[in-house]
């Protein structure tokens, strides 16, 4: 077997940079040890702060992992027949285990030989901020609080996700191939979509595209095609063909390395209803009103409400329209949506009010006119931006307009 295989990798340097940052915050919070449950749910969204300190991903693999503040970390892996391929897949971690027996007597018996096991740890995988349920099972929990029954066990909340919200020079290059996969998509989309191909085949050849460049699964690939599509794209496609007069909506998650970016279009097979267009038009000025305002120090709340301007300047309905960040996962700080505002409030009040250098989001923006088919359909439109000390920069070069396909 080679000893190195050819995925993608950060470098030492970036690996130390960030367990420099969480051991730092560990030591402010008193934590003697972090059990990170990287749970592949949600299109491994959940696995993002394990992946963050150690790149065993993808796949939907698990990746528990006992990082302790002064001695080397453990990852565990689902299968002993996985751990030798983790081994030669990253070079961050060499302690790689498969798990034995429960995951919490896995987990407890490391502490145990740390040392830890009357410890104060902090895990994540409980309800907090970002998640009000959290996705560590229950049984889990209750297994390892009668194993360790001296620990200290913290809730974590969003102590991993406000770190994760700046990225470094190294995160923003892999989350640009990332986001040229979701142009690959999108090219791929124009060039197979014809009357006659069933929308399963044209989401197929695009999941390929992404795939035979190096992306990886699973990841996040909405979509709808009817004449008038739901306001947004629902999950699956159909077997059903193609026909004159089909819009297609999409939202992709082009998955780069373990990083996420969102890129949605509109398209057309034939020519646009008008109504379509007038629309789309609505989202693109939106989204030039954005760019605008997004540099840093610029208020976020300020920022979006010129946004919202834009779009109520035109009469048209939000369906989904705001900003939330992306790297390891989707829904990362910042985050500034229009449909979930309440929340995003709170998180604003959390991570800050304004943009800074490094961070990036989805700029996305759904939107629908309520006089019009009852407002039962829509347009989309979204792509990945990066703050950079000159302001809002684009991630994708795949073009704006509305995409009206060859029949």
């Amino acid at each position: 077997m080679r000893e190195q295989l050819e995925l993608p990798r950060l470098s030492l340097n970036e690996r130390d940079r960030r367990w420099h940052m969480v051991r730092e915050a560990m030591d402010k919070r008193g934590l003697d040890c972090l059990v990170l449950w990287g749970w592949p749910t949600m299109w491994d969204f959940c696995t993002a702060n394990a992946r963050y300190l150690c790149p065993v991903g993808g796949n939907a693999e698990f990746n528990v992992l006992v990082f302790p503040r002064r001695d080397e970390p453990t990852c565990y892996v689902q299968m002993p027949t996985f751990v030798a391929g983790w081994r030669n897949a990253q070079d961050w971690v060499p302690d790689i285990r498969s798990r034995k027996g429960s995951w919490a007597q896995s987990v407890a018996a490391r502490l145990k030989e740390l040392g830890l096991e009357g410890g104060r740890v902090g895990m994540d995988g409980l309800a907090g901020p970002l998640d009000a349920d959290g996705w560590l099972p229950h049984s889990v929990y209750t297994e390892l609080v009668e194993l360790v029954p001296k620990a200290e066990l913290v809730n974590l909340n969003d102590m991993l996700e406000k770190i994760r919200a700046l990225k470094s020079p190294e995160e923003i290059e892999v989350l640009k191939r990332a986001a040229h996969l979701g142009d690959l998509m999108l090219d791929t989309c124009k060039d197979t979509a014809r009357i006659g191909t069933s929308e399963s085949a044209v989401y197929a050849k695009m999941k390929e595209a992404m795939l035979s460049n190096g992306g990886e699964e699973p990841t996040l690939f909405l979509w709808a095609c009817d004449k008038r599509p739901y306001q947004h794209p629902f999950r699956m496609p159909t077997t059903r063909p193609l026909e004159r007069g089909d819009a297609i909506i999409c939202e992709i998650h082009p998955k780069y390395g373990g990083y996420f970016t969102h890129v949605e279009r509109t398209f057309c097979v034939g020519e646009p209803d008008q109504n379509q267009t007038r629309i789309y038009d609505g989202c693109l000025a939106a989204y030039r009103a954005g760019l605008e305002r997004f540099r840093p120090g610029q208020n976020i709340p300020e920022a979006m409400a010129a946004v919202k301007d834009a779009i109520d300047g035109r009469g048209l309905g939000i369906c989904e329209t705001g900003i939330h960040g992306h790297g390891l996962a989707s829904l990362e700080y910042p985050r500034y949506r229009f449909h979930a505002l309440k929340a995003d409030q709170a998180a604003i009040a959390t991570i800050g009010a304004e943009f800074k250098e490094g961070m990036v989001f989805a700029f996305n923006i759904d939107l629908f006119d309520p006089n019009w088919e009852q407002g039962s359909t829509g347009c989309v439109f979204a792509e990945t931006i990066v703050i950079t000390r000159q302001g809002a920069e684009r991630m994708h070069t795949y073009p704006l307009e509305f995409q009206t396909l060859v029949t």
